[in-house]
């Protein structure tokens, strides 16, 4: 398994009986197709790990400055995600296993309201979706 942190454009609908779950994203300029969901759950974010933290601290971003108007306070949807564990591939290629996941506000119920979503989203815990680890 490796793990990453890229952004990833994603398109929801229902699949499998799943409404708003992931059906295809575009990570790395290809295109995966979502086969099945083989998992779905909340967790914890690496708030510590979010810009705002390290502008409340006073430190710095790339390119060695502080960021003007950069955010120095967490938004809810920065402390807890939805996870997707789906088995996708790119073409006839040989499927893998990927967590996608995005920020949502926590004490939320899970909703499947939102049926179609082409998010990738900045760092401002805007829906942004992130692809956390790869099994393949």
């Amino acid at each position: 398994m490796r793990r990453f942190s890229d952004e990833v454009h994603v398109r929801c609908g229902v699949l499998g009986g799943a409404p708003g779950a992931p059906v295809q994203f575009v990570w790395r300029s290809r295109l995966y197709l979502v086969h099945h969901v083989l998992g779905r759950w909340r967790e914890r974010s690496a708030w510590w790990e979010q810009p705002a933290v390290a502008a409340l601290h006073g430190g710095a971003v790339a390119g060695g400055e502080r960021a003007a108007g950069s955010r120095t306070v967490l938004a809810l949807g920065d402390l807890e995600r939805e996870v997707f564990r789906v088995e996708a591939a790119v073409g006839r290629a040989r499927t893998g296993v990927y967590d996608l996941a995005h920020p949502v506000q926590a004490g939320t119920a899970a909703s499947g309201a939102e049926v179609v979503s082409e998010a990738a989203g900045s760092q401002e815990g805007d829906g942004a979706w992130r692809l956390l680890r790869v099994s393949d």
